[in-house]
């Protein structure tokens, strides 16, 4: 089941001061302490779990394998059949990413050809659900999603309210490599809640605005039009889902991936958009700071257990 994006209003609390006075004693208030500047490690942590890069890529690859194996075996405890659907290679150490740039010598983003080669290819497992009988299917789909009324309300840090689903097979899995239900789902929605602010912010950066030119009329120069590194990759992406030949897209790839390198040393564009997340990280209220490394250290232990 799909859980909609989701916010947290934050609360604030104001300090009283109480100010004693003696003889000669200007009466007045209390300055407020202001709040405390973050720590380096909760920085970078609140970095890490926003930023898409090699790494982030490679351990949403581990754990969506590890939730497919844990999935069907929880259904078959049930009698049920569930069909793993495959994530496709796993991610290269080196590739380039919308925030980061690759390290590869030979530069790409790690598109591949889809499995079945057409954007009209469905998971085996999907057609295995539609295949059923209705009543078969509402079971089914109860076991593995549980009851369509069984649902936790959450609140994420733009404001926004949603719900997500505390029964059947995948929230077990869920609890079982992140410890909770809440936090598998914080992992996803929290990081995507709060880059929509950060996109918000940017859109207002005067630094991140004019990198952002100089980028785009880099990359049209070379002959890859494209609003933005993510705008380019999906592109690519979908060349891919609609059947692309291998050596096409690979030649495709590289070209693009080459002259996005070249622009972004150029431009500065990622460069400019890590120091701009910093900046942006530091403004934010403590909650959100604290959920966001409560993710990162979520996101550890379900790799741990992953792992296992």
């Amino acid at each position: 089941m799909t859980a909609r994006k989701t916010a947290t209003v934050l609360s604030v609390f104001a300090w009283a001061a109480v100010l004693i006075c003696v003889a000669g004693c200007a009466a007045g208030p209390a300055p407020r302490p202001g709040p405390a500047a973050p720590s380096a490690r909760t920085l970078q942590r609140a970095a890490a779990v926003l930023t898409s890069d090699a790494t982030t890529l490679r351990q949403r690859w581990q754990l969506f394998n590890a939730q497919q194996v844990l999935d069907q075996r929880c259904m078959r405890k049930l009698g049920l059949r569930y069909l793993i659907t495959s994530a496709g290679p796993a991610p290269a150490a080196g590739i380039t990413t919308a925030d980061v740039l690759g390290s590869g010598s030979s530069p790409g983003y790690g598109v591949h050809p889809e499995p079945g080669g057409g954007a009209e290819d469905t998971p085996a497992q999907d057609r295995y659900v539609s295949s059923l009988p209705p009543s078969r299917r509402d079971h089914y789909v109860t076991a593995l999603n549980g009851p369509a009324d069984r649902l936790t309300p959450l609140t994420l840090p733009s404001g926004e309210q949603g719900a997500y689903a505390t029964g059947g097979c995948t929230a077990q899995t869920r609890a079982l490599l992140y410890g909770s239900v809440r936090a598998a789902f914080e992992d996803v929605l929290v990081p995507q809640d709060v880059n929509a602010l950060f996109d918000r912010y940017l859109a207002h950066d005067r630094s991140y605005r004019a990198a952002l030119d100089r980028w785009q009329r880099c990359i049209a120069g070379n002959g890859h039009p494209a609003q933005t590194p993510a705008a380019l990759i999906q592109t690519l992406r979908s060349k891919a889902a609609r059947g692309a030949s291998p050596a096409s897209l690979d030649r495709e790839q590289r070209a693009a991936a080459t002259a996005d390198r070249r622009c972004d040393a150029e431009s500065g564009l990622r460069a400019t958009l890590s120091a701009r997340r910093t900046a942006f990280l530091r403004q934010q209220p403590e909650t959100t700071l604290s959920r966001l490394e409560a993710v990162w250290e979520h996101r550890q232990q379900a790799l741990r257990r992953a792992a296992l």
